[in-house]
């Protein structure tokens, strides 16, 4: 009969196996990470892992998405510091700049890259995948309502075109890992500064700024 755990207990368990599970994936990779693995490094019986994850793939997804929110969660407090005043190009493009480049650091972009990514979003439901995506997108529209509150009638619109653009940008980062090399800072910054440069002109176009 599995053991109960007072509430506390749980909470840390729960913590410590997000923890380990994020180290063994840096480690090991998605394959080589095992619910033995991750019993043995918590200290607890493999069963009570079952108590809290269906699946290894179940644990491991959470995880990545609390990284994935983390990182966000940083992109819409700047975001929010800069709809106090007026943004510019720079401002814009730097904070964009530090959130690719803190993914870009993530062991993450590496689980990407390999191809094991994939491998766990096929032995996932269909659901909780959807529902990624699907906040991810959302996200991207906040950023720009934030960032140009006199559009945000309009910011469906840009969210969807400019979201789309920017994701073909984290794409192209990613893959720059192949063969082992890195992100080019500077070739990035390029990128990201004439997205937003077209970001700035769109807005400016919208009818709420006309002759102002």
């Amino acid at each position: 009969m599995p053991k109960t755990y007072s509430e506390q207990e749980r909470e840390y368990i729960d913590k410590r196996l997000r923890e380990e599970a994020m180290n063994c994936m840096a480690a090991y990779g998605i394959r080589k990470t095992t619910v033995d693995e991750l019993v043995r490094r918590v200290r607890i019986p493999k069963g009570t892992f079952y108590l809290f994850y269906e699946s290894k793939e179940q644990l491991l997804f959470q995880v990545l998405m609390e990284f994935h929110k983390t990182i966000e969660k940083q992109l819409l407090e700047k975001a929010e510091s800069l709809a106090g005043r007026k943004p510019d190009v720079e401002a814009v493009t730097d904070m964009l700049m530090d959130f690719f480049m803190k993914a870009d650091e993530a062991p993450v972009i590496r689980l990407m890259t390999s191809g094991e990514l994939e491998i766990l979003a096929r032995k996932l439901p269909k659901e909780e995948l959807l529902a990624h995506f699907t906040e991810d997108a959302g996200m991207v529209e906040t950023v720009v309502g934030k960032l140009f509150p006199a559009g945000s009638e309009c910011a469906p619109e840009l969210a969807d075109q400019f979201g789309g653009a920017f994701r073909n940008i984290f794409t192209a980062m990613v893959y720059s890992h192949e063969g082992g090399k890195a992100a080019d800072p500077g070739a990035l910054r390029l990128l990201i500064r004439g997205l937003v440069l077209q970001l700035f002109e769109r807005e400016a176009a919208l009818p709420d700024n006309q002759g102002n």
